[in-house]
């Protein structure tokens, strides 16, 4: 096995379909707006109870948050509004994440099956993530999105920029497993 390959097998962690019409998605978009046309597939194909969307600031969306930029091309591509929960706290990637699994519960919304949704190369860090922080009785799959850099399992490791989001993941990861010893 190449090193390509096991970095490739860790990181871009692959969606294990362990349950059908997830309750809550939790939503992580950046500032890449074509990955909303894949949760709207998701949707429309599944269907999903509820999608958690970020308020914190983008400075790649001048400012803004996902929710204001992601949430119209949402509920326009047919996701009830009422379904899309409002994450208004947390700046950091880890507050995200956390308070992604705790504000569903504060506003009375009970639920087991969790879909972890966004950039493919993040998909093993956003997961290590949720272990700490989703309830006990949770179980969660992840979907790696495809943007438009086409940074994925099979091709990162051709472009520059590939090279430097996977080996930036895999620090940021580093650094998580030296905060949680």
């Amino acid at each position: 096995m190449s090193t390509y390959t096991a970095i490739s097998d860790f990181l871009f962690a692959q969606r294990k379909h362990i349950f059908v019409r997830p309750d809550l998605v939790i939503y992580h978009p950046g500032h890449y707006t074509e990955l909303n046309d894949q949760i709207i597939q998701l949707y429309q194909h599944e269907g999903f109870s509820k999608i958690t969307l970020s308020s914190a600031p983008n400075r790649f969306l001048h400012g803004k948050s996902e929710y204001e930029v992601h949430k119209p091309i949402l509920v326009e591509g047919g996701i009830p509004e009422h379904d899309i929960i409002h994450i208004t706290e947390g700046s950091s990637m880890e507050e995200i994440v956390k308070f992604s699994f705790h504000i569903p519960l504060q506003q009375g919304f009970h639920y087991k099956t969790v879909l972890l949704a966004g950039k493919a190369f993040f998909m093993r860090r956003f997961f290590m993530l949720s272990e700490t922080y989703a309830p006990e009785d949770s179980v969660i799959d992840v979907l790696g999105l495809k943007d438009n850099r086409n940074i994925t399992k099979d091709h990162w490791m051709h472009t520059e920029t590939g090279i430097q989001r996977v080996s930036g993941e895999l620090e940021k990861i580093a650094r998580l497993l030296k905060e949680t010893r």
